[in-house]
């Protein structure tokens, strides 16, 4: 007889110990299958980054080099896409830069901006470069395109101590609208 119940309590263990099985199994399922789209995300990121065109990458390294920063690939991208819209050959600008960095064997952009005898075009669209990188904003017109904001180079000193002022902090973060600082001049 007991060994009867034996038995019978044999059973209901192997039939709860098969539910925690199939929950563990269904909870390590949902894991993996949560995770999924976050690894490939995360596998993405560095092919975009090595999948990044020549030119741009030539661009990065020049600007790295004239702003003594390092210049993100999303950074270099999206500035070398609107400087691209003002300047057609960009290309052969950032080619000739390179090239004189390398012909003098320069290490910082300070050396660079000592030189007196670079040619005035390259040197305008150098500093171009470094304008629109500190600045987050391509040209000075009403065309102007912003391609960075919180990002730019400008908001470096200040970084660590003061926000940046803008309407939100990120995704689904938006905020009140910053107060203008417009005086009003009365007569």
């Amino acid at each position: 007889m007991t060994d009867a119940k034996a038995v019978v309590l044999s059973e209901q263990e192997v039939l709860i110990n098969s539910r925690r099985r199939n929950l563990v199994k269904g909870a390590i399922a949902m894991g993996v299958m949560w995770r999924l789209p976050i690894d490939s995300a995360l596998a993405a990121a560095p092919a975009e980054v090595t999948q990044m065109p020549v030119s741009v990458s030539a661009f990065q390294k020049v600007s790295t080099f004239l702003t003594s920063k390092n210049v993100s690939p999303i950074m270099a991208t999206r500035c070398y896409d609107a400087l691209k819209k003002r300047i057609p050959d960009l290309d052969s600008v950032v080619a000739s830069l390179d090239t004189l960095v390398k012909a003098r064997q320069l290490s910082h952009v300070d050396q660079y901006l000592a030189l007196t005898d670079v040619d005035k075009g390259l040197d305008t669209q150098a500093k171009s470069i470094i304008r629109a990188l500190y600045l987050g904003v391509v040209g000075d017109d009403e065309k102007a395109e912003l391609f960075a904001y919180e990002e730019a180079f400008m908001y470096d000193p200040t970084r660590a101590v003061l926000v940046v002022p803008t309407y939100g902090r990120g995704p689904n973060t938006w905020g009140p609208k910053p107060v203008d600082a417009v005086a009003e001049v009365k007569s």
